[in-house]
């Protein structure tokens, strides 16, 4: 413990020291507007006004997010992994991030090369500078920081260098692209092609980064020049390959400039493959890389709300239901060992390599524009439900992250290294943890929709209202709103009544009790005019329940209001190279046997002999109870039945000990 708490302090200093250095060091890189955009804290954040409300966007969204730059976060534990995240971001060096590009452009460079995926001879290399991008881009607008915008516009100018004549930046040379020509192994240029890309649209969108729009813009005219060799059917061998979000990026490149060739980039990413049984409504994700394809599946989102294709809205969401429906474990996380498998099959894979975070970073994505489009609350009961079960608990106590949420009973969580590590879900992550304050809020013409329960405030600058928002859920379940200044007009203030709220809401205004409609799975709406410091306070008991398998019945989680709860068993044979990893995750054993809970009641013969029948069958009743907290577990639960009894702490707590998520539910003789 001594020993994490001084790697923290030293990446805190580091984020202290480092900044008063970098915004000295890279203000002279930067052009004119560039210095301005930065000093404005988030005022030229335009992802809004060119995304979400894009002049050439034929389906509006009818529920739109607020600006980043108007939510801050207030302190909590969002707020300290936050805070661990940028502590990361400024850790790592420019000069090491941009060695491999400068390299591959013939530009000299004497940077220590960064290890893990962004090793000189990874295939990927590169594609973390693309995510580093996004999410300095994320945090400078989440909280008003110039100086990690001014570390990333360094950055930027020394990719700027790196770019050829063509268009055509990477860290790695074009030749992986003639292999992908050739129909050659080569790991996935288009994957960290499209993560360069979509970090340099991130950095235009939420700092005002004029430049990186022209980088990203010559990009994409080089990938269609590329892709207009090819005739369709070797093309749609090509896209066998992951390639990302490139529809996705190209989709944002026209949604910003309105230049129809990236518009039709886009639809050239199609793949018939993934696409065809989806627009059929067929599930045929049995056998496919999942992370692979749900990025495209945003992109199709993407094109629907662009271009009002009726083809793409069915993809979006025939894909969402059929993952969320038939592909996800209790937390719901997708996929085991990067694949998804029959439908319905989760007892019989549950591994040591289930749910990439990757997975749960891009459906997060995909259910926030599907609720864009339709404002319905599922689609935010299931982000809450990946944001506090797979997003948070990834993340150690140094700014460590996952590659995947092990579910194999007794195993135990997986970190990356500072710099020998960089997974697909190192750089989610860092996008992740940057970006916690947007989708908190939405909004239509005249309401506030509060969808998730983060410490956090508002400033809807044309309403004229700033709430606050308190609370220390899930460890207490009630979420207290603060108007500090009223609105100007009459306005509704629409909160989100959780799946998991079957106990009932209640709600007061001032501390006078509402009668409100507060079914699970909607929104309770308030409708009045409101005053400077009327206080809401909404109670939401959180339940005990039990999420079952529906391949097994008799295996089962329990769960506390949104929280997936794990049984410990213990930190026997586990050791710190166990948990660390620069290669990438992976398990030194076969773990544990699934533990048991034996609720078969204790019966006694009567005096003739006969033995009481059982009891009625119950697959949903509850075997565990709350327990007493302790200093490390402030939420703490015991199985009930017989021996053995099992302590059951929420997932998201447990950090380097063995666990199981599922366990035996034995309730008949």
């Amino acid at each position: 413990m001594n020993r994490s708490l001084s790697r923290r302090k030293f990446l805190g200093g580091a984020a202290v020291t480092g900044a008063a250095a970098l915004f000295n060091s890279t203000a002279s890189a930067l052009t004119a507007g560039d210095k301005q955009a930065a000093q404005n804290n988030g005022a030229e954040d335009t992802a809004n006004r060119n995304l979400t409300n894009a002049l050439v966007a034929k389906v509006q969204w009818k529920a739109k997010p607020f600006p980043m730059p108007d939510v801050r976060l207030l302190p909590s534990f969002w707020k300290d992994i936050m805070e661990l995240n940028r502590s990361y971001l400024y850790s790592l060096p420019n000069e090491r991030l941009a060695h491999n590009f400068r390299v591959n452009a013939g530009i000299a460079s004497d940077a220590d090369p960064l290890g893990g995926w962004e090793a000189p001879d990874c295939e990927l290399r590169g594609h973390y500078v693309g995510h580093y991008l996004s999410s300095c881009a994320l945090m400078h607008a989440g909280t008003g920081d110039t100086v990690i915008a001014n570390k990333a516009n360094n950055l930027v100018e020394m990719l700027a260098e790196c770019q050829a004549k063509d268009g055509y930046l990477s860290a790695f040379p074009v030749e992986f692209f003639e292999r992908l020509r050739k129909h050659q192994r080569v790991w996935a240029p288009f994957y960290t092609y499209h993560k360069i890309m979509a970090g340099l649209i991130d950095m235009h969108e939420h700092t005002g980064n004029r430049q990186t729009l022209e980088m990203a813009t010559r990009m994409a005219d080089w990938a269609s020049a590329y892709a207009a060799t090819f005739t369709d059917d070797d093309w749609q061998h090509v896209l066998l390959v992951e390639q990302g979000g490139m529809n996705e990026a190209a989709f944002n490149l026209y949604a910003i400039t309105g230049n129809a060739k990236y518009r039709d980039l886009a639809y050239r990413f199609e793949h018939h493959k993934i696409f065809d049984p989806l627009a059929a409504n067929e599930d045929k994700l049995d056998g496919n890389h999942a992370n692979t394809n749900i990025p495209k599946v945003i992109g199709a989102a993407r094109g629907y709300e662009l271009m009002a294709d009726d083809r793409y809205r069915q993809i979006g969401e025939n894909f969402y239901r059929i993952v969320t429906e038939h592909h996800a474990y209790c937390t719901g996380g997708t996929s085991n060992g990067e694949m998804w498998h029959a439908p319905d099959a989760i007892a019989t894979q549950l591994g040591p390599a289930a749910e990439e975070c990757c997975c749960s970073y891009n459906m997060m994505k995909l259910a926030r524009h599907l609720f864009g489009q339709n404002p319905d609350a599922k689609f935010f009961d299931y982000y809450e439900r990946l944001l506090v079960n797979v997003r948070y608990g990834t993340q150690d106590r140094n700014g460590m992250l996952m590659y995947y949420v092990p579910l194999q009973p007794g195993m135990y969580k997986t970190f990356g290294t500072p710099f020998d590590a960089f997974w697909c879900c190192t750089g989610t992550g860092c996008e992740e943890y940057s970006k916690l304050t947007d989708s908190i809020y939405f909004h239509d013409e005249s309401s506030v929709f509060v969808n998730l329960f983060i410490p956090s405030t508002l400033n809807w600058k044309e309403q004229g209202l700033k709430l606050r928002l308190t609370t220390k859920f899930p460890e207490d379940d009630r979420i207290t709103l603060t108007m500090d200044t009223a609105p100007s007009s009459h306005l509704a203030l629409k909160i989100r009544v959780p799946y998991w709220a079957a106990k009932g809401v209640t709600v007061s205004v001032n501390g006078d009790q509402q009668s409100v409609t507060a079914a699970p799975s909607s929104y309770l709406t308030l409708d009045r005019e409101w005053k400077a410091g009327d206080v809401i306070a909404v109670d939401m008991p959180l339940t005990l329940r039990i999420d079952t398998a529906p391949d097994d019945k008799t295996a089962q989680a329990a769960m506390y209001g949104p929280l997936v709860l794990a049984a410990l068993l213990g930190t026997d044979g586990l050791t710190t190279s166990m948990i660390y990893g620069d290669s990438g995750p992976h398990g030194f054993d076969d773990g544990y046997p699934m533990p048991t809970v034996d609720t078969r009641p204790r019966t006694h013969r009567s005096a003739n002999g006969e033995t009481p029948a059982p009891p009625p069958h119950d697959e949903n009743a509850v075997w565990f109870e709350q327990a007493e907290a302790s200093p490390m577990y402030p939420l703490r639960f015991h199985t009930k039945g017989r021996e053995p009894v099992h302590t059951l702490v929420p997932l998201n707590r447990i950090v380097d000990e063995r666990y199981s998520v599922y366990l035996r539910h034995i309730e008949m003789t």
